[in-house]
């Protein structure tokens, strides 16, 4: 079962193209629930006109690696990119790529 997990991403995650230096970006909140299925569903807030720009880049990798993703405007300011559900290795992979 490990192998299968570690075979499961085949392809690395792109560096995330919201920073300049590729660096994940820094939500300003973030939250995670866990599913009946053993699976996870996650909420990436950002806030701001620079949040709005770091949301939909966000959005458009996690679409482009293949991942069910939404974005949607939170408040006046907010932005919420919201994925899954997804696999603890794909929630990992997102997170540590572009998230955090």
């Amino acid at each position: 079962m490990i192998a299968e997990r570690t075979a499961r991403r085949e392809r690395p995650l792109a560096p995330s193209e919201a920073n300049p230096d590729g660096r994940p970006t820094r939500p300003d909140k973030l939250s995670i629930w866990p599913t009946e299925d053993e699976r996870f569903g996650i909420d990436v807030l950002y806030v701001g006109a620079q949040g709005h720009r770091r949301a939909e880049v966000v959005f458009r990798q996690i679409e482009a690696a293949g991942l069910p993703a939404a974005l949607r405007q939170e408040g006046e300011t907010g932005w919420i990119v919201r994925f899954g559900p997804v696999s603890r290795a794909d929630m990992l992979a997102v997170l540590n790529g572009y998230v955090w």
